[in-house]
């Protein structure tokens, strides 16, 4: 009896093994790219920063001009980042002159 129920055991084992190999290789879901053993470089898109490199250089919200290093992105003084090209001030100087504004043209 103790055989039989070993045999038993056996058999559901390696049927288990056989199942979850067989799914785990068949599976589409596991790799959405065609896969073959040994092909690494169908492995290396699926890595976590791969994707958050493609993410962030397609989002609308960022330009590659930003990712590079030591740029500055408008180096003209009193300039929006957003209208660098333009001749306009971003903030233009509006106010009127009065004593706690320090003005040079205050003549009381």
């Amino acid at each position: 009896m103790g055989f039989r129920l070993w045999l038993i055991g056996l058999v559901l084992a390696l049927a288990t093994v056989a199942e979850c190999s067989s799914s785990f290789l068949g599976s589409k879901q596991d790799f959405p790219m065609p896969y073959t053993p040994g092909s690494l470089d169908s492995i290396e898109m699926l890595m976590d920063s791969e994707i958050n490199r493609r993410q962030l250089a397609a989002a609308r919200y960022i330009s590659y001009g930003a990712l590079r290093k030591n740029s500055i992105p408008c180096n003209r003084r009193g300039h929006s980042y957003y209208n660098c090209s333009k001749q306009k001030r971003a903030n233009p100087y509006r106010r009127g002159c009065s004593v706690i504004t320090h003005c040079k043209r205050f003549t009381n």
